[in-house]
């Protein structure tokens, strides 16, 4: 999320580039389902150890419903979605007593890592998840599983602002634009309400990483967020601030890419950028957690969703890039999407202008901790 990326984080690979722009069609999922049919790697499944229903805990709005149906439909098992907003509060619900009863979860890059080292989550037996042969390599065996042995990507992307130029009348394109706002959007700004991507975006602001580890710059990040503070309509969850948008609440806000696309498409006149080409890169992974009641039928949950065609109808319904490069190599995405500079940026071009925001040792974590603290969000 800022301007300088680990060198052992490989770098997610760059969309296929396309000529033509037509416009997302119903067809694409008929289109992707016809062709997976073909290429999916078969999986025997034992239905009689599969479980009536599965858990999962999940981001908001993160899942298409039809996924869920189709599942259902073919396997005889229900999915329930409980949602958290933030992987800090995904962390202490495990943290505080142990699997409260998923089965399924959804860590980003930096939480896989950690709830690695915690312990927390189950190794995979991929021989009930053949599909894993789907994922674009570059996006498997990452800086925070490098054996890939626990997690398994679902989506990735950045995070940027989308803004209402409707309303504005001009282009917002840096972070200076938030951080040292105009009059037209005083009071009229939705920051994301997490420490990483807030103080990562001041850092950024100031001209360096986010992983920042250096006690100085922390604070500068902190003294920006103050300055900025009494300019911001709140602090909320990308999905809030999507709706925010979508409602007039808010004229600009800070929010993960499919949110900034599906509010594109829902209010017209709203704009998703990567502000000044600097920003995070991140990925969320498909895991499960130790206690998890039937990691057998989990795996078949998983090895479904990384089939190309449902990997498919997830990303053009949800908008965000996916991870899945034989839905990508087939054609499977809609060609609107794969076009937009914004969600599947090149990777390549734009290189350590784009960052993972990684963990961090005890002593910086808890100097981004105290910033954010200091900062009073929620106070």
């Amino acid at each position: 999320m800022a301007t300088a990326k680990p060198t052992d984080a490989p770098t997610p690979t760059a969309a296929p580039k396309a000529t033509d722009t037509p416009a997302p069609t119903k067809a694409a999922v008929a289109t992707a389902t016809a062709a997976a049919t073909a290429t999916a790697v078969p999986l025997v499944v034992d239905k009689s150890k599969l479980v009536p229903e599965l858990a999962m805990y999940n981001w908001s709005d993160y899942i298409s419903q039809d996924i869920l149906d189709m599942f259902q439909k073919e396997y005889g098992v229900k999915v329930s979605v409980d949602n958290y907003d933030s992987n800090e509060a995904l962390f202490a619900k495990f943290q505080a007593g142990g699997n409260p009863g998923y089965d399924i979860i959804v860590p980003s890059d930096y939480m896989v890592e950690k709830m690695i080292t915690a312990g927390m989550l189950e190794k995979f037996d991929f021989a009930n998840v053949p599909n894993v042969k789907n994922l674009d390599p570059q996006h498997y065996k990452l800086y925070f599983d490098p054996t890939g042995e626990y997690s398994l990507a679902y989506f990735w992307g950045t995070t940027g602002i989308a803004y209402d130029s409707a309303k504005l009348k001009r282009d917002i394109t840096s972070w200076k634009d938030i951080f040292e706002p105009a009059d037209d959007i005083k009071g009229k700004i939705g920051m994301i309400d997490d420490e990483r991507e807030s103080l990562g975006a001041a850092l950024r602001y100031k001209g360096y990483t986010a992983n920042a580890t250096d006690a100085k710059q922390i604070d500068e990040a902190k003294k920006v967020l103050l300055g900025q503070k009494p300019n911001v309509k709140g602090y909320y969850s990308s999905v809030d601030n999507r709706s925010n948008l979508i409602s007039g609440d808010v004229v600009v806000g800070m929010l993960y890419t499919g949110d900034g696309i599906v509010a594109t498409r829902e209010k017209p006149g709203l704009k998703f950028v990567i502000p000044d080409g600097v920003t995070t890169v991140w990925q969320d992974n498909l895991a499960i957690p130790k206690g998890a009641k039937s990691k057998y039928t989990a795996e078949v949950f998983i090895n479904f969703l990384l089939r190309p065609d449902i990997a498919a109808i997830n990303a053009n319904k949800l908008a965000f890039p996916t991870p899945n490069g034989e839905a990508l190599k087939q054609g499977l995405i809609d060609k609107e999407l794969l076009n937009n500079k914004y969600i599947y940026p090149d990777i390549a071009a734009m290189g350590a202008k784009l960052e993972f925001l990684t963990r961090g040792d005890a002593k910086v974590q808890a100097l981004f901790d105290r910033a954010w603290t200091e900062v009073g969000i929620g106070q």
